[in-house]
């Protein structure tokens, strides 16, 4: 059986939000337009530089207003976001008054998928999904992802003298920093603009011809930290593309709390697969 490349759990997750249906309303932030121009670094202290001015936290939480275009068809939901650290991720689903439908969660081990509107759930580790979805997208790449921070593929973290990992360009106005995960073949991208913040990630597998482009807009001033407030994500595979903006309100960072999963009794349990065939059926 042909092996599909693990940017489909990606894929998944942002289907998967398109099932749902709520109107969203507008964010209150001011926004800070970078004005600092390009200089000539160094590699190391450039990526440096991008490592410092990351998000410094320990457990981060917001709310969201979901945008999904799938073809001609354009769906808005509500949501909240948890993240502890280098332990959990979950995203909730909450279109009408509050009541969640759907959960996602993943930590570096496993990914459940709760769908309450259906009684169903997908429970997968993270080992058995790569033998299926090659590496090259997980857990830390998703939390990367979600909080506009630097990774590798297959690193937990990063460190100071990975900055030899990547390949640096430059133009007038902006740094980019081009990586190659040598299993999957995925080819990542970032790029970095004067004040040293990512403003666009991207991930490229040519030979199954999927991509993902992750871009990061209107950043805003925090308590200690500066942060985008609104994220586009945009997947194109052969037969499907799939757009999102993800706009972030109320975060909040580095409170005490815990996340944890469990299976409601009386769920069925399904396939991964089993759930494509029927939100993205062309898959």
């Amino acid at each position: 059986m042909r092996k599909h490349n693990s940017i489909y759990i990606i894929v998944l997750f942002f289907c998967l939000l398109n099932v749902t249906l709520f109107t969203a309303c507008k964010s209150k932030h001011k926004v800070i337009h970078s004005t600092t121009p390009i200089e000539e670094k160094a590699n190391s202290d450039l990526f440096i530089d991008i490592i410092s001015n990351g998000l410094n936290y320990t457990t981060f939480s917001s709310r969201l207003n979901l945008n999904i275009t799938n073809g001609s068809k354009t769906l808005s939901s509500k949501a909240t976001l948890r993240i502890v650290k280098d332990s959990s991720i979950q995203i909730s689903v909450q279109p009408l008054f509050g009541v969640e439908m759907f959960r996602f969660y993943i930590d570096p081990y496993q990914v459940v998928l709760l769908d309450r509107m259906n009684k169903r759930y997908v429970e997968e580790t993270i080992s058995s999904l790569k033998e299926h979805y090659p590496v090259g997208f997980d857990f830390y790449t998703l939390q990367s992802m979600l909080t506009n921070t630097l990774f590798i593929t297959d690193e937990s973290r990063i460190e100071y003298t990975d900055f030899r990992t990547f390949k640096y360009t430059q133009t007038s106005d902006l740094y980019s920093l081009t990586g190659k995960d040598p299993n999957s073949g995925i080819e990542y991208s970032f790029t970095v603009n004067g004040d040293d913040r990512i403003t666009n990630t991207h991930l490229l597998h040519s030979q199954d011809q999927m991509s993902l482009n992750w871009t990061y807009d209107e950043f805003a001033q925090m308590t200690e930290s500066i942060f985008p407030h609104r994220m586009m994500v945009s997947i194109n595979t052969q037969n499907r593309k799939l757009d999102s903006e993800l706009k972030f309100t109320g975060i909040e960072i580095n409170e005490p709390f815990s996340i944890s999963i469990s299976i409601p009794n009386g769920y069925r349990k399904v396939a991964i697969a089993d759930i494509i065939k029927i939100i993205a059926p062309n898959q």
